[in-house]
């Protein structure tokens, strides 16, 4: 079976778009650095000790060079990929293969050298990406706590007492990473009633997520691990928003990530977790390469 030939698309921070593929009018003829990542490592060794011992390892940003051809309407391609293609604006690079679309969030390292004659005109620029992993605009979502859909085969009457939902109440969660690297997610918070000290417990890390607060009716948090809004927005009842971290516990792991496959997670409070609705979101695959 034929490989499946990638299509690649460079989005601009205004919205506009441009396209790279057989049948667009940029062409690819070489790319470096869109697969693979360099993992630095750091070693020491002992006095007489037979070989090193690995103290840390550590995957660093990619950096990716294009290099194609404009095939048609050069004077106006030329100017398109210098203006979406420009310093000091981010961007996303984005790869679709198949039905699935991978991307980067990137900055230009260098941008558009265009060289050639009358009928077809060259072109390289680089791009930057701090985070190195690819990640799928699709988002996973996991509800840890609070009240969840209930399915029912029949129709049922919602007069009365009946309510079509039930309380998520296990203490533990499994959130499955499809990738084969970590990811970083967001976790939101909300009280229905009085809840003390909502914490979130990663199993396998043996960290947690911690605001020292008693959460009042109508009252949320958006606590995120990911790089540019690590942090915490809390939401008052009137819907005010502010700087939530002067709540946040002071060991509290803003670094925490998802890991490849299994993570158990566990939702707590001191008091009211059975008033608290709680859910993960993080992009539903992250690679190294794709």
């Amino acid at each position: 079976m034929a490989r499946t030939v990638p299509v690649y698309t460079y989005q601009a921070a205004d919205g506009r778009s441009l396209r790279f593929a057989a049948d667009s009018d940029f062409w690819i003829t070489d790319m470096s650095g869109d697969d693979g990542l360099d993992i630095e490592t750091k070693t020491s060794q002992s006095y007489g000790q037979t070989g090193k011992t690995i103290t840390n390892q550590s995957v660093g940003e990619r950096s990716i060079t294009v290099t194609g051809a404009i095939l048609r309407d050069l004077d106006v391609n030329e100017a398109l990929l210098k203006k979406l293609v420009r310093p000091l604006t981010a961007g996303r690079w984005c790869k679709t293969v198949g039905s699935t679309v991978w991307y980067l969030d990137v900055v230009p390292a260098q941008t558009p050298i265009v060289s050639g004659g009358a009928n077809l005109l060259n072109f390289q620029f680089k791009l930057k990406a701090a985070f190195p992993y690819w990640r799928t605009e699709d988002t996973a979502r996991m509800l840890l706590g609070g009240m969840e859909p209930a399915w029912f085969p029949t129709p049922v009457s919602t007069a009365g007492n009946f309510a079509i939902s039930r309380y998520k109440h296990n203490m533990y969660t499994n959130f499955v990473n499809d990738g084969n690297a970590e990811t970083a997610f967001t976790l939101y918070l909300q009280a229905a009633a009085k809840v003390k000290n909502p914490m979130l417990w990663h199993n396998g890390k043996r960290s947690y997520l911690k605001l020292n607060k008693e959460m009042l009716p109508g009252e949320s948090a958006i606590i995120s691990t990911v790089d540019g809004s690590r942090g915490c927005t809390y939401r008052q009842s009137d819907g005010t928003e502010v700087n939530g971290f002067r709540w946040l516990d002071y060991d509290s792991d803003l670094w925490m990530t998802l890991d490849p496959g299994d993570n158990v997670l566990r939702l707590t409070a001191d008091e009211g977790r059975e008033n608290l609705t709680a859910i993960v979101t993080a992009p539903k695959g992250v690679a190294s390469g794709v």
